[in-house]
């Protein structure tokens, strides 16, 4: 019997080997001509708009903030998960499947779903918007000035 394997460290060496190896993950069915759209560019969006992508689905991302990714940019830490050698790297191989990725966008202030379908011809919105609000415990003092939730946290430290 040997030793326990590391999952995580198992996927990662995977996945620097491949990047570092140029290997192929583009292979796509003929395209539909169906537009969908991707609300958040988190792990589910982009997983999402990937896997439609290979099906030949058109897909469009749409995130809220600067950068696509979503927790991958800005809720884990550089030292946890490497952003340019990591996460922009999944979002350009998302963006060679042919995905389109537009930042800036806040659904229903932006844009909303409606406008989507009716104006922009999507036939399908996919919302993966995130973690959400967190929650709190209930105890005084947790609204205070000085006082962040996780989420609100790690998101400024990595802005």
């Amino acid at each position: 019997k040997g030793e326990s394997v590391s999952i995580g460290k198992l996927e990662r060496f995977t996945a620097d080997w491949a990047a570092a190896h140029n290997v192929d993950l583009s292979a796509t069915e003929p395209k539909k001509g169906i537009k969908v759209a991707v609300i958040g560019s988190g792990p589910a969006g982009l997983t999402c708009a990937g896997d439609l992508a290979k099906k030949g689905y058109e897909v469009t991302i749409f995130e809220a903030l600067h950068k696509a990714g979503g927790v991958l940019e800005y809720g884990i830490p550089e030292f946890r998960l490497p952003k340019e050698k990591v996460v922009a790297n999944e979002v350009n191989n998302i963006k060679k499947l042919g995905v389109k990725i537009e930042t800036n966008v806040i659904i229903g202030r932006t844009i909303t779903i409606e406008e989507l379908f009716e104006e922009e011809g999507f036939e399908a919105v996919f919302i993966g918007s995130g973690a959400g609000l967190p929650r709190f415990m209930g105890i005084p003092g947790e609204n205070a000035n000085g006082v962040f939730s996780a989420n609100e946290f790690l998101t400024r430290v990595n802005l």
